[in-house]
């Protein structure tokens, strides 16, 4: 029998019958004004409108997704045509210059090919990009480059660069340097590390290595970037959705540009899905109203279990996206949320999840709603093995919302009660037909507008993020306390662990 609550969308299934809510439609869980809100969210981001009023900001980085698949945008593309054109002319120039890095036409001083990219940045400049290296280098794609490997380098901790660089040759590496403001403070401190390494095996080194990817291309040339190496994207576009523009630029050099661009039309598809789609009837607002339901109903949690070992840096991706868009206490009108704006994101693959934490999730009191994603065409040819999987991912899903109850003749055997699993998680399941750049475009587009599709109902701004500014603000503060002795941090807490720091600090 086919279920009311399933619906497909090009390679992505999603069903979510075991819920809490009684209604017919998930309509009905939305009053009119909410409804509104959603409609605004969805027109105002294809037509240009200010979504991020906090910034004064339009949303623009499905242009990004337009410039690679122009059709599926032509009803509402002449509202936002000065983006488009912009994101497909970068888009032309980086498809050429990684062609070049790829076909060895752009060569080192020495005239040898490059074997190495050392991508840096952090947050959403880090992020999205290793998740695509990831996914796609379990993949195996006909397009990837076979002498060509990244290194990711985000963390400010020297632990980090001194490992990413201990096998690299600094004659034979390029070096993106990612940053949308080129103001980074992690991203730039890393960024001269690197520099410094490359200037030791010469100048011309690294002069001919670095590539810039930033909204402030004279920030970057003036670092040290040649102008024909800095690739720019708009202002408009959030670090946490910007994975599909220059930000990705080493993924182009290392899969091809054929293989990311079926990734961008795989975010397409959603893209006009939702566009056209009644407000409340998406795939994606299907599930950002089970998000907002649960959260009215104290369920502040969501586990994601993804069951495919390809997708294991799925999760720490989408908490960026997700946790940072949505980590917000007040509305756009200044009024205090009653809860979280989202469920705290967290997970890990299945099986291994269920000798982890699931058990914690089966019987403890723990209010937590399930996601659980399951690859039905796996690439191997095992199928006794993926049916295994698939079984478990079956079982997981009705395990956690029928639970395991005791007859009430079995109640006062205290041996039965440790076995009772209360069950009414509610559970999300999703599933994708294979995994391919066009179906993780598929799934990465969708929870991007589920993250601002709850936004909307909630009244939020998924766009920016001022509580990660307090840290940062707070840091560049405590810096000159280490080295001058008239700088002392305002708070008694800091300045007595500083300099309890100081006192056990290392001579060496």
């Amino acid at each position: 029998m086919k279920s009311s609550l399933t619906q497909r969308l090009g390679p992505l299934t999603i069903n979510l019958d075991r819920q809490r809510f009684a209604a017919e439609s998930l309509g009905e869980l939305l009053n009119d004004p909410q409804k509104r809100r959603m409609q605004t969210m969805v027109s105002g981001q294809f037509t240009g409108k200010t979504v991020n009023p906090s910034e004064g900001r339009t949303a623009n980085h499905w242009a990004l997704r337009a410039a690679a698949a122009p059709t599926a945008y032509s009803l509402f593309a002449h509202a936002c045509q000065i983006d488009i054109d912009e994101a497909t002319s970068v888009k032309t120039r980086l498809e050429a210059f990684a062609d070049e890095v790829r076909n060895g036409q752009y060569r080192t001083p020495q005239g040898e090919t490059y074997t190495h990219i050392v991508h840096i940045g952090i947050g959403g400049s880090d992020l999205g990009p290793q998740l695509l290296d990831d996914v796609f280098t379990h993949l195996k794609l006909e397009g990837q480059h076979p002498h060509l490997d990244i290194a990711f380098l985000s963390n400010v901790d020297y632990h980090e660069v001194q490992e990413r660089l201990a096998c690299l040759d600094p004659t034979r590496t390029l070096v993106t340097i990612v940053s949308k403001s080129f103001t980074t403070r992690e991203t730039l401190l890393n960024a001269g590390h690197v520099r410094r390494w490359l200037r030791e095996a010469g100048t011309e080194f690294e002069e001919a290595a670095l590539v810039g990817i930033t909204c402030k291309p004279d920030k970057a040339i003036e670092f040290g970037i040649d102008r024909q190496r800095v690739f720019e994207f708009s202002e408009k576009v959030g670090g946490r959705f910007s994975l599909w523009g220059p930000v990705s630029a080493s993924i182009r050099m290392k899969f091809g540009n054929a293989v990311f661009n079926q990734f961008l039309e795989g975010a397409a598809l959603v893209d006009e899905h939702v566009a056209l789609s009644p407000v409340a009837d998406s795939l994606p607002a299907w599930l950002a109203i089970c998000d907002y339901y649960n959260l009215q109903q104290g369920i502040e949690s969501l586990m994601l279990s993804p069951y495919d070992s390809r997708l294991g840096l799925l999760v720490p991706y989408l908490q960026q996206l997700w946790m940072e868009s949505l980590g917000k206490g007040v509305t756009n009108e200044g009024k205090l949320l009653g809860t979280p704006g989202c469920p705290a994101l967290w997970g890990d693959v299945g099986t291994n999840g269920q000798h982890a934490f699931f058990q914690m999730l089966h019987q403890s009191a723990l209010e937590c709603a399930v996601e659980l994603l399951a690859v039905v065409c796996p690439a191997h040819d095992d199928q006794p093995s993926h049916q295994i999987l698939l079984s478990h991912f079956l079982a997981q899903a009705e395990a956690f919302y029928n639970g395991r109850l005791n007859t009430d003749e079995q109640r006062n055997n205290p041996e039965i009660n440790y076995r009772t699993c209360p069950g009414k998680r509610p559970v999300h399941v999703l599933m994708l037909d294979r995994l391919s750049p066009y179906s993780l475009g598929c799934l990465l587009a969708t929870w991007e507008h589920r993250t601002t599709l709850l936004a909307a109902i909630q009244d939020i701004n998924p766009f920016d993020q001022w509580g990660v500014e307090l840290g940062k603000t707070i840091a560049e503060q405590i810096e000159p306390c280490w080295t001058q002795l008239s700088a002392v941090p305002k708070d008694p807490v800091t300045r007595h662990l500083l300099a309890l720091l100081k006192h056990q600090q290392c001579d060496e």
